[in-house]
């Protein structure tokens, strides 16, 4: 008989009450809402936005669209915490070579968290 591989979770009896969870290999589990340490985030995706238009030459296409659904999803009220963490870090690839983005985006990484 070949040998199994169970990456599921094996419960016997009692009560198990589970929030977030992943299982597996590559997997991870965020859950809560989003949080700011800042009443700025406005200011600050602003900023970022205004640093995408002045340095728009320097960047690829994808990071203007990818600034905009930032900005987008921070007006959500019960915005998804991995959503925005996974946008502002392919904003942060894509705007790599460009400082100011950089910056703007790092600020961004610093006040935006799961709660």
């Amino acid at each position: 008989m070949p040998e199994s591989v169970n990456y599921g979770i094996q419960q016997s009896g009692g009560v198990s009450q589970v929030g977030n969870q992943a299982v597996g290999p590559g997997a991870y589990a965020v859950g809560g809402r989003l949080s700011t340490s800042s009443a700025d985030v406005d200011t600050l995706v602003r900023r970022l936005v205004e640093a995408l238009d002045t340095h728009r030459d320097e960047v690829p296409e994808p990071a203007r669209p990818t600034a905009v659904a930032v900005r987008d999803v921070l007006t959500v009220p019960d915005a998804d915490p991995a959503r925005v963490r996974g946008l502002l870090e392919r904003l942060a690839v894509l705007a790599a070579p460009v400082a100011p983005i950089t910056a703007a985006v790092t600020e961004l990484l610093k006040v935006v968290h799961p709660g």
